[in-house]
């Protein structure tokens, strides 16, 4: 396939519509990617990076051959697996049939950051049509229909048009409610458990935890649970939307999403230190250690953000936080995505005090963060009862909770 030259988008901070910043050009079959900033858009006062980590502002030319040939924050930008699955079956076609630039092209205005990808300079703004909350029964009508291979609807799979990037393979969909943007996450064909409604409590836990959450509720449509979480990306003005950047952590690193050795928490505290406070060191550390006491061995880089707010890089809220489950007895050492300690990704609270000095924190301070975060995690029955949980699947989740083990 010859090269393909995309003109990259950027919302401006105060800015509802965005200006080209530059040609990014993709070579599909060699995996190479180079992005050209223009220079009319270098001219601008309030000129912004399009990714603050790979491509800093200037005229040089810079050639990407990881993630096939995408810069992090287009990789952010881009569909997740979900989104890929709506997207080819508007198209009829198979996801492994669409190249990058396609996928990059058809995501819309709700792709998550502040990028957006045109055939051309002039091509016209993105409308943002998010369905609204009422229509989440059709929505989730949509997502089973789209799960079980039935792509005849075109009305319903328009529905779901309105996805999002933010990584993940469960069926979702950016929805409109009370002037704000939301993510609301459905059931799963395959689910034999409540996985919205434990995700929602393992949530509020995380909450209890200390731990920065966005605002999170859990309605119902269709006789089912539906998660719904408010995007942190998004922020109403006037009568259109501001947007943020995005850099997921695998983007701030630089990681290849295939070299999965070099995944490590105390790696990103490190980087995280040349551009942010102690105190989002001090968060992320909560967080992984919140991934330890619940289990939750999905924690990949794409599964922690940034948010980038004029040229400040921060931590954002935590997100897709749900426990691996286990059965009691069974599999009590386990894993997480990421390295935490001298033991790599050995899930346990010593190999989390083991590097703690690179999170900027003494051992007694780790210590004091870990005895205050497990006190916490002890009344996680309580919880997730409140949450409105069967006891049934309380019984399935126990074993994943570390106070319970």
């Amino acid at each position: 396939m010859p090269e393909r030259q995309l003109t990259v988008f950027i919302y401006l901070p105060g800015h509802t519509t965005a200006v080209p910043a530059g040609i990014f050009t993709h070579d599909s079959d060699a995996g190479i990617g180079r992005f050209d900033y223009g220079r009319r858009y270098l001219e601008r006062p309030n000129a912004l990076p399009v990714d603050p980590v790979a491509l800093p502002l200037g005229l040089v030319q810079r050639e990407i051959t990881v993630n096939e040939g995408l810069y992090g924050a287009f990789c952010d930008a881009a569909p997740d697996y979900w989104g890929r699955l709506v997207i080819a079956a508007e198209c009829r076609t198979a996801p492994e049939a669409l190249s990058e630039c396609d996928f990059l092209l058809s995501g819309n205005a709700t792709r998550v950051g502040n990028l957006d990808f045109r055939e051309s300079p002039s091509h016209p703004e993105p409308v943002l049509g998010p369905p609204h909350f009422n229509q989440l029964r059709d929505i989730a009508l949509a997502a089973e229909h789209l799960e079980a291979g039935d792509t005849s609807d075109a009305r319903l799979l328009r529905l779901l048009r309105q996805g999002t990037s933010i990584g993940g393979a469960r069926p979702k969909c950016t929805v409109e409610l009370d002037g704000a943007l939301w993510i609301a996450k459905f059931p799963a064909k395959d689910d034999t458990i409540n996985i919205p409604r434990i995700e929602y409590a393992t949530m509020q836990l995380a909450q209890r935890c200390g731990i920065c959450t966005p605002q999170l509720r859990l309605v119902q449509a269709g006789g089912k649970d539906i998660y719904l979480t408010r995007r942190f990306d998004r922020e109403r003005h006037g009568s259109g939307w501001l947007r943020h950047g995005f850099l997921s952590s695998l983007s701030l690193m630089e990681w290849d999403v295939r070299d999965r050795l070099l995944w490590e928490y105390p790696g990103m505290a490190s980087r995280m230190r040349r551009h942010m406070s102690a105190g989002h060191l001090v968060e992320l550390f909560r967080r992984m250690v919140f991934n330890v006491m619940v289990r939750n061995t999905d924690d990949h880089p794409r599964n922690h953000g940034f948010l980038v707010r004029g040229g400040e890089i921060e931590l954002s809220p935590a997100y897709d936080i749900v426990p691996a489950l286990t059965q009691a007895g069974v599999g009590t050492e386990y894993r997480l995505a990421m390295s935490v300690g001298d033991e790599g990704r050995e899930a346990t609270l010593p190999n989390v005090l083991s590097r703690s000095a690179q999170f900027g924190l003494l051992e007694s301070e780790a210590t004091q963060i870990i005895g205050g975060m497990r006190a916490t995690c002890r009344e996680w029955p309580a919880c997730f009862r409140e949450a409105g949980m069967s006891e049934r699947d309380i019984d399935i989740v126990a074993p994943s909770i570390i106070s319970a083990r």
